[in-house]
């Protein structure tokens, strides 16, 4: 998803570098949709640290991805991606093979 964001903005602004490219992702404004998906990257990574039980985590990120919801910013914006991004539709498929 971000690679795809990333060739957007360089196909309107130019070259942008990895801290510029950062920084605007990072503006909850305009980038507020990535907040659910960055959470999930979170708990993972600290229920990895905890041992947190992995069903659960599963069950968030099938939650948020599987299918991912036309109602949401995060859904709205995730499914647009994936009609424009072949390689998206892809890793989408592999990660569900991983979730189910």
């Amino acid at each position: 998803m971000l690679a795809a964001e990333r060739e957007h903005l360089e196909g309107v602004h130019g070259s942008l570098s990895s801290a510029a490219f950062l920084q605007i992702v990072s503006d909850p404004v305009r980038y507020g949709w990535l907040q659910p998906l960055s959470r999930l990257i979170l708990a993972f990574e600290e229920g990895e640290e905890k041992r947190a039980p992995e069903d659960e985590l599963r069950a968030q990120a099938r939650d948020l991805l599987l299918p991912p919801q036309q109602k949401t910013p995060f859904g709205r914006r995730y499914l647009s991606l994936m009609q424009r991004e072949p390689a998206l539709v892809l890793a989408h498929a592999e990660l569900a093979k991983l979730l189910r």
